[in-house]
């Protein structure tokens, strides 16, 4: 397993960028974004997304210069089109507005069009959380993934959502999941580390329930969590991040390519102390977290954790110890390079 510090996979993953036609700004933004999410422990949405999304620039769905802008806005409110950026950019623009309104407001609510694969989904709440402000993410729209409860046809998308609460200490607890049993990244890293999927995952072509990742590549479908509950809470994602923020009406491209998805972005930031003191608020949230970490593990079980804890701790285990990838994964890198005239294996040497 190819296993690199933080900064060379950052350093390789701006010159694959900078070389598909992004602005250096925008080739660090995303190459950042991708190693962050390695660091947290979701490979899913980390570096094995470098080749994809060369792939996705050069199939015309995402514009690797283009930067998102409000096309729509009010006190509270605004809509941003993300001109099928790379879809980091477009998130976080509609997370900073989102924040900018819930300061002097109280609450601010931000929707995001033609927006692309935004990441992962956790790096906006805390971005909120980091400013005091509680917030809520969702992206929905995408849907050629997964088969609704009961069904046997892809339907919805993973129909992620996420929370971020900040409280008095460092660490702000962040919740953030698919509204599927697995996200489609996570089936990614599984075919290139040739593992199976835990049961319960996907369903193959026909609708039988599989381990095999080929058998979702080769027409199969992504199952919710939880049956109907996962199902339902996807339903709610796909209302707020498509049908609330009209995203099936800005499906056309500025360059004239195809659409890659009509996937929708909707943010909700709020003002922790728009009904008590901010102070009361976040010395409350760290008791509420202190009494649940004080809970008796169950047998087997080390302690209990707070959401957002594993990641804080894979940070700091892969700051030391550096990020490793299947070899597949860094073989897609190299190959991807070489297409480009970068050679990856040089970098950060």
């Amino acid at each position: 397993m190819p296993t690199f510090s933080a900064d060379r996979w950052r350093q390789i993953g701006r010159r694959v960028f900078e070389a598909v036609g992004s602005p250096p700004d925008i080739a660090a933004r995303v190459a950042d974004a991708l190693v962050d999410a390695n660091l947290v422990g979701h490979d899913s949405h980390g570096v094995i997304r470098i080749s994809q999304y060369v792939g996705h620039v050069r199939e015309g769905h995402v514009v690797p210069d283009a930067r998102p802008e409000a096309i729509e806005e009010s006190e509270t409110t605004a809509l941003v089109d993300g001109k099928w950026a790379f879809g980091q950019l477009t998130a976080e623009h509609a997370t900073r507005l989102a924040i900018a309104r819930a300061k002097r407001h109280r609450l601010g609510a931000v929707g995001a069009v033609r927006c692309t694969h935004i990441g992962r989904l956790g790096e906006y709440p805390a971005i909120a959380a980091r400013e005091g402000m509680i917030a809520f993410v969702t992206a929905g729209g995408f849907i050629g993934q997964s088969a609704p409860f009961g069904g046997a046809e892809r339907a919805l998308g993973t129909n992620p959502l996420s929370w971020g609460f900040p409280g008095e200490s460092a660490e702000p607890m962040v919740v953030d999941f698919a509204t599927t049993a697995v996200a489609a990244g996570k089936i990614q890293v599984a075919k290139a580390k040739r593992e199976p999927l835990p049961p319960g995952s996907i369903l193959d072509a026909e609708g039988r329930p599989s381990t095999n990742p080929d058998d979702y590549y080769n027409g199969g479908m992504l199952l919710p969590f939880g049956g109907h509950k996962g199902y339902s809470l996807g339903m709610v994602v796909e209302m707020l991040g498509r049908v609330l923020t009209g995203s099936d009406r800005y499906t056309e491209h500025p360059r004239g390519g195809p659409v890659y998805e009509r996937s929708g972005t909707f943010v909700l930031v709020l003002d922790p102390g728009m009904f008590r003191p901010r102070q009361e608020y976040a010395a409350d949230v760290d008791r509420t977290l202190a009494r649940i970490k004080k809970v008796r593990p169950a047998p087997g079980v080390a302690e209990v954790l707070i959401p957002g804890e594993p990641e804080s701790r894979a940070r700091a285990e892969r700051e030391r110890a550096g990020i490793g990838v299947a070899d597949a994964t860094w073989e897609s890198v190299i190959q991807v390079g070489r297409e480009l005239g970068v050679d990856v294996e040089a970098i950060g040497r």
